[in-house]
């Protein structure tokens, strides 16, 4: 029974490898193909190394005239940190108040919450674009923030890890005269450190790689992002070298951010949404 134990382990572990690498190709092509010259992306006798590496090639994107990258990643880094801070307080409250304040019409609420995860993006892009307009948003770097900060999905992961909280620190909190405010900002909210790093992971990502809002509330180069430095440099160039310079640093602060937190990440998917 042991040696097939190891066997089955021996063999899980080998195909998970092999899963690994595979998922790992398309990354490492990219990054490989970031400091080669523009021939040798697609040469016949292709090298991961190439003889001559080409550093030059992210002196050429980050510092370009007309859509430096220097420049996307601080709005980038902008929009995604506002976003994700203004996301965790509202979904934290919010996850809060449905899991443990008792008020008429809460599971309605939570319902029709739920409900809006049906409706597409797109299909807001047009009452967005008035409403910006409208409130002088437009061409702004709010018009990214403000819609960020209101996520379904981390109200829904926070509500059932607060759901997973005994409701004894509550009553003894209230036993020495802490409202409601007290109690999720002193008692409970500590506790949620792992689905709270799960949600600025994800807020994160979101945020980073947001396309379609940035492409239509965003016409100043000015205000690229880099989701829009990488469409410039698609349309502005064949050279697929300099493509994969853009590409592959908008990816670096995602990894960074990750290997930070992975620990915390995979500790809430493991923990929430068992209760609820």
């Amino acid at each position: 029974m042991k040696r097939e134990k190891q066997g089955t382990k021996v063999i899980n572990t080998i195909w998970v490898t092999v899963c690994g690498c595979l998922f790992l190709m398309p990354l490492l092509w990219m990054l490989s193909s970031s400091v080669k010259s523009g021939p040798e992306v697609f040469a016949d006798d292709f090298k991961w190394i190439p003889e001559i590496i080409r550093w030059d090639n992210y002196i050429k994107v980050w510092t370009n005239a007309n859509a430096p990258f220097w420049r996307a990643m601080c709005n980038s880094l902008f929009v995604s940190v506002v976003s994700t801070l203004g996301q965790l307080l509202v979904s934290s409250m919010a996850g809060y108040a449905l899991a443990k304040i008792q008020f008429k019409g809460k599971h309605a609420v939570f319902i029709a919450m739920m409900a809006t995860m049906m409706i597409p993006g797109q299909a807001t892009i047009i009452p967005k674009f008035i409403l910006f307009r409208t409130i002088g948003l437009y061409d702004t770097l709010w018009s990214l923030i403000l819609p960020g900060w209101f996520s379904i999905t981390s109200i829904f992961l926070l509500r059932q890890f607060y759901m997973g909280l005994p409701n004894d620190l509550m009553e003894s909190a209230k036993v020495d005269g802490a409202d409601h405010f007290l109690i999720w900002y002193r008692v409970l909210m500590p506790l949620t450190k792992p689905v709270m790093v799960t949600v600025i992971v994800l807020s994160f990502i979101n945020s980073w790689n947001e396309y379609l809002h940035a492409l239509i509330f965003l016409p100043s180069n000015q205000l690229y992002t880099v989701s829009l430095a990488i469409q410039y440099w698609m349309n502005m160039t064949d050279e697929y070298n300099l493509m994969m310079t853009a590409a592959a640093s908008a990816v670096i602060p995602v990894i960074i951010l990750y290997l930070f937190t992975q620990k915390y990440f995979i500790a809430s998917i493991a923990t929430t949404g068992v209760k609820g």
